[in-house]
């Protein structure tokens, strides 16, 4: 369909654009049994638990704004994650240079700044395509507008290769250091706090953790200033992580099952009973 591109705001023909890439959709599907017909989809707007392979896209970029988020981010991000054949990006961080340790946690420096271009451009792709336009219709909560304008006018400015760093932008890339043997993949959730925002996603093996906005805590300010690219890689369980813990609690005890979910659970509820 022909439109204005959202990103460059110049008349051309639209494509269809993911809010999450093609890609990872069709990594999980092969990598479930059934060939997707078993990929849950669990919707905390509406509290439910449903089978599908639905994909969130709109006619939202043109040919040549699209052609810049593969090359610039999801074609150099989506190989390193976790696959049913192996994580590359878990094997690769093991010789990155350690920033520092702690308990449960070990953070590294990107091994180079293409590297930390790479990520920050996606989770920076992924951030503007949520708030850039009303994903709702996928199931999640109106989503346009969502990020502080000064926010969407940095990741704007850099996604269109127009500044070198998205302004008062922070990456935290969590990359899981234990066999991801349930691959999976959340939309961007964002956390309102006075000052800034938490953006957080995950992709197979890896979850991003930006923080965007002019006022941060100095802890955050401290940890990042020594690195100009604002990335860090962090190597832990993911599988140990509170947001983790929210979502298996979540699908347990309050989300509710539909369509053929809701018939298998009922089966074997019925099976254990009899």
């Amino acid at each position: 369909m022909n439109g204005i591109c959202t990103l460059c705001t110049k008349p051309a023909k639209l494509i269809d654009s993911h809010l999450m890439p093609k890609s990872v959709y069709r990594s999980i599907s092969k990598g479930s049994a059934g060939h997707g017909q078993n990929i849950v989809l669990i919707n905390g707007f509406n509290r439910s638990a449903v089978y599908s392979d639905k994909q969130a896209k709109k006619h939202l970029l043109c040919e040549s704004c699209e052609l810049k988020f593969s090359m610039n981010g999801e074609d150099k991000v989506i190989p390193l994650m976790a696959r049913p054949n192996g994580f590359k990006l878990a094997t690769k961080i093991k010789k990155f240079k350690p920033l520092f340790h702690t308990e449960d946690e070990i953070w590294y420096f990107p091994p180079n700044d293409e590297t930390a271009f790479n990520f920050m451009y996606f989770a920076a792709s992924i951030a503007w395509r949520l708030s850039a336009t009303d994903w709702s219709g996928f199931g999640i909560p109106e989503t346009k507008n969502s990020i502080h304008k000064e926010s969407m006018t940095a990741f704007s400015d850099y996604l269109l290769r127009n500044t070198e760093h998205p302004t008062n932008t922070y990456l935290a890339i969590y990359v899981d250091n234990q066999i991801v043997d349930t691959p999976s993949m959340s939309f961007p959730a964002i956390k309102n706090h006075e000052g800034h925002q938490h953006i957080v996603f995950s992709i197979p093996g890896i979850k991003f953790s930006m923080l965007a906005g002019s006022d941060h805590t100095s802890g955050v300010r401290e940890i990042f200033s020594i690195n100009k690219s604002n990335v860090y890689f962090v190597s832990r369980s993911l599988k140990s992580h509170p947001d983790y813990h929210f979502m298996v609690n979540f699908l347990k005890h309050e989300a509710v099952a539909k369509g053929r979910l809701l018939k298998e659970r009922e089966k074997i509820h019925n099976g254990r009973i009899n």
